[in-house]
């Protein structure tokens, strides 16, 4: 049985795990690799994520979605909550949304819309349009791109299922304000992954997303432990240590945010795939540094 909204929102701790959306050479899903990485996040995450922008949601077609979505909820078989992304569209995210509730995920993430040029009105009706269209809870996914004003943030909040949110910009000032608007009634989170989890941490954050948990899991765990014991500082040292070569990486050109996590998934003995146009494989001396970063950490397989 689907959790109750105050039951996912009571839920979203620790880490967050954003799965892969594994393919085979031709570019087919890959449903026994999507399978195997789903049992490994439920291993190492408090909840996962099924179809955010590191399953390349925006390379899937809507049946696609629904398909990855059902086996990554099959898979987990309600060990961990399973968050389901939705986008980008009005009626198409609420036909996934649906969908979602029934293949029995917990809850959805809602990504930006195609449109992010639209004034806060028009984000309201969106988001509550999806939301409607389910009972299951809801989190907000904030983006560079798309940013939630502290007004736009309170009126969504009274939206009965929106729980939380996700928060991808970074922005801290932005986020203290946010925090002061909605803080006590959407669970928010660190969104960019334990590069800045000490910070997000240290204002009374409880969860931060990660990427990097589908192949480096125990020094995630390791940075979530720290935090839990409100050694920011130690913290901060294990993400500079272990992480920070990984991250600079992923920023290093457009689309490795998620091509650095998939060819790290493969070099370390896992069944990630290549990833689908838009996106491009890496290239030659960008794979030769990630072997190097991984080979430093003794994660490349074999080793």
């Amino acid at each position: 049985m689907a959790k109750e909204p105050a039951e996912l929102k009571a839920s979203l701790q620790g880490i967050v795990g954003f799965g892969v959306t594994p393919f085979h050479e031709d570019f087919c899903i890959n449903f026994e690799a999507l399978r195997e990485n789903a049992a490994h996040l439920v291993e190492h995450c408090e909840v996962i994520v099924a179809l955010g922008n590191n399953g390349e949601i925006f390379s899937l077609s809507p049946d696609e979605q629904k398909q990855v979505a059902r086996a990554v909820v099959e898979e987990a078989r309600g060990r961990k909550p399973v968050l389901v992304g939705v986008g980008f569209s009005l009626p198409v995210s609420r036909e996934l949304a649906q969908a979602a509730e029934a293949c029995g995920a917990e809850g959805i993430l809602i990504l930006p819309p195609h449109h992010t040029n639209a004034g806060d009105d028009g984000l309201f009706e969106y988001y509550r349009g999806v939301a409607e269209a389910t009972r299951l809870g809801v989190v907000l996914f904030q983006t560079p791109a798309l940013n939630f004003s502290p007004a736009l943030l309170r009126r969504l909040a009274e939206v009965p299922n929106i729980v939380g949110l996700k928060d991808e910009h970074g922005d801290m000032k932005q986020f203290v304000r946010q925090w002061h608007a909605a803080g006590d009634r959407l669970k928010l989170m660190c969104g960019v992954g334990e590069i800045l989890a000490p910070s997000y941490f240290a204002l009374g954050v409880e969860v931060f997303t990660s990427g990097i948990v589908n192949f480096m899991p125990a020094t995630s765990r390791k940075i979530l432990r720290l935090l839990r014991a409100r050694q920011f500082e130690a913290a901060a040292r294990v993400v500079e240590e272990e992480t920070l070569a990984i991250f600079d990486l992923r920023g290093k050109r457009p689309g490795y945010v998620t091509v650095v996590i998939k060819e790290a998934m493969n070099l370390c003995g896992m069944n990630a795939g290549p990833s689908r146009p838009p996106l491009a494989p890496l290239a030659e001396a960008d794979r030769a540094e990630l072997q190097c970063i991984l080979s430093r950490l003794g994660l490349l397989k074999g080793l």
